[in-house]
Order: C-alpha cells, then structure tokens, then sequence
C-alpha cells in the first residue's frame, strides 16, 4: 500500500502520545513500542510476520516475568495478562535465574511452545489499537502511520460500544517505510521514552519494587563477586545458614534478599554460604524472617568497620550508609515486599 509521509514531529507526537495518553490496561502496548525501535534499528524489510512479532515479547517478558516477577497488569491477582499465562504455564519454577540468553539454549522446546501461544494470543487488541489516540472523549485511529494490518471480520463484545476487529493473524504486519526511517534515526531517545512510561506504568502496580528500569532493560550488573568474597573471607569463616567452617569446602557468595529482586551486589547483603544452603535457597527468602535478619543484623553491625578493601574506605559502612540511617527497617521493608512480589519463603539451613 501507500504509506503517508508524515513529518518527523508528527511521527514523534504521534508515538510519545500513544505511549502517555493511550489507555493502557497492560504493558502491551509498550512491548509493541519497543518492537518496532528495535526492529527498525536492525532490519528494513517492512513486512513482518506475528511470529516474528512473537519472539521480541518473549524477549521482553521472560526476564521480567520468571527473573524479577513483575507484575504487568494492576489487575494480575484477578486476570493475569495472557503473555503471563504463557509463559508460567511453561515455566512453572518459582524462580529462575538463568539469563535468557542461557534458557534459550536450555529449553528450546519450551520456548517454541511460548512463541507460538503469543503469536494466537497476544496480539487481538494491541495490533489495532495501537496506533489509536484519544482527543478529548473521542478515540482516533491513526493507522495507518506506523503500520497496517489485515482485518479479517469482526466481533461484538459486552463491554465496548463498537465492534472488535478480528487481526489477520496469518498475515502479519506492514511498516511504514518512512517510520523505520523514523525510528532509526531517533532509536535511543525513544527507547528511553518507552522504558521511562513502562516503568512509571510498573511502578503503580509493583510498589516499593527497586530496579524497576534495569529489570525492564534486563540489564544485570556484573556478579563477579570475587574482590567481595575476599573481604568477607576476613570475617566470616562458616557458613551463613548452616554453620559448617567454609575453610575445606566449596562455598559460594550468598544474597539474602534474593540478587533477582534488587538487583545490586551490596555488601550488607552478602554473605558466605556453603554450596548446599546456596543451592537449597537460591531465588527465594531466608525463613524465619525475624532469625536471618536478625543474625544479618548483628553481623552488619558486628564487623561495620572492619570490612576493608584498602584500609581506607569501609565497604560494608557505605553500603549501609547509601541505606541510611534506618537500614534494619529499609531491610526488613525490602523482605516483605520482595514476599508480595512473589518470591518464596524457605526454611533455612
């Protein structure tokens, strides 16, 4: 088809309203955003199929889902979105913590079964109404300045005045020449808008959840934990949990609160742990809550001023310190809302 040639400040009113005015009862119009500026920047063939569409949610909502559990709908103790059901359905650990670069390679039939349920499920509502805007009460659609689709009938629902297009699945999509153009040459600054809106989406239906732009971004900090391992090997010669001396075994470096819930190595959360207790806890939480964070406690306190990389500056006081005066109860806040989050309690050791 013809596309229209709509000037670059029509192209970016367009966009930035879609993703600050559309109504969003989910993240899936922000997926949808990130998908074409991450298409364009590497491909420039316009027409793209839904499986295609498929692997850059998956590529999304995997981390999110099965690494930092994010909720994505202020509705997901009721209805969970259904990329969310997909998923869960065919990863039903509580918690992984491969990267999904190392799933991709691990369980290569699961993610087969997940593209393919997003690609029947996921795209009903977002491919139509996307690129719909709203001026005072009235809805307009704007398509076809980004892209086209097929419509292959239509169907009445209860709560919606007008009829629901039925999206020609088999058919895929076509972009908009001049929009790939578009968003090749202002990629970063709109990527850095739709991470900036999925977050502040995110924010109202995970509360007190840190980290929420790197968990969107999937961005892990390095884990090269091998300088912090040497300055707790200073202080600490058992096993956190269990006890048993570290000295002639294999031992790991341990997150209390789970590394996948705030993302960050500080050293008031680090401890030493056997390979057992390590394996045993792995994404989940220390219980009893009140006996870990209490011997956490008392060992931040204990050795506060000990721990040295350089005898100059005290690590484990600056990492308390960016907590602030209050860290036991800023701690004891980040365990309960990592249990709202959805990451489990264990019996420890």
């Amino acid at each position: 088809m013809d596309f229209p040639e709509p000037t670059d400040e029509e192209f970016e009113r367009t966009f930035m309203h879609i993703l600050t005015q559309g109504k969003k009862d989910n993240t899936y119009k922000f997926a949808f955003a990130r998908f074409l500026l991450e298409y364009s920047q590497h491909q420039s063939k316009t027409h793209v199929d839904f499986s295609t569409i498929a692997e850059y949610y998956l590529k999304y909502y995997w981390p999110q889902i099965c690494n930092s559990k994010l909720r994505q709908s202020a509705k997901d103790h009721i209805k969970k979105p259904e990329i969310i059901k997909i998923i869960e359905n065919e990863f039903d650990k509580p918690y992984y913590h491969q990267t999904f670069k190392k799933i991709l390679e691990d369980e290569p039939e699961k993610i087969v079964k997940c593209k393919k349920n997003i690609e029947k499920k996921c795209f009903k509502d977002v491919t139509y109404a996307f690129q719909n805007v709203k001026i005072g009460d009235e809805t307009v659609d704007k398509a076809p300045i980004f892209f086209e689709w097929k419509k292959r009938g239509s169907k009445k629902r209860y709560d919606r005045e007008k009829d629901t297009p039925l999206i020609d699945r088999d058919y895929g999509i076509n972009l908009n020449p001049y929009a790939i153009s578009f968003f090749k040459r202002y990629n970063v600054s709109l990527n850095k808008a739709v991470t900036l809106e999925w977050a502040r989406f995110l924010e109202e239906v995970n509360v007190g959840v840190p980290k929420l732009i790197a968990k969107i971004e999937d961005k892990i900090p390095s884990r090269n934990l091998t300088p912090k391992r040497k300055l707790l090997k200073q202080v600490e010669e058992n096993c956190f949990y269990c006890e048993t001396p570290l000295e002639s075994i294999e031992n790991d470096i341990e997150h209390v609160i789970p590394f996948a819930y705030v993302r960050e190595n500080e050293m008031w959360n680090l401890t030493r742990a056997c390979k057992q207790c390590n394996c045993k806890k792995l994404g989940s939480l220390p219980s009893p809550k009140e006996k870990w964070l209490g011997i956490l406690f008392v060992r931040n306190k204990k050795y506060r001023n000990k721990i040295s990389s350089d005898g100059k500056k005290l690590e484990l006081d600056e990492s308390l310190k960016k907590l602030g005066n209050n860290h036991e109860s800023i701690i004891r806040i980040l365990y309960d809302n990592a249990i709202q989050q959805g990451f489990l309690p264990r019996i420890m050791p």
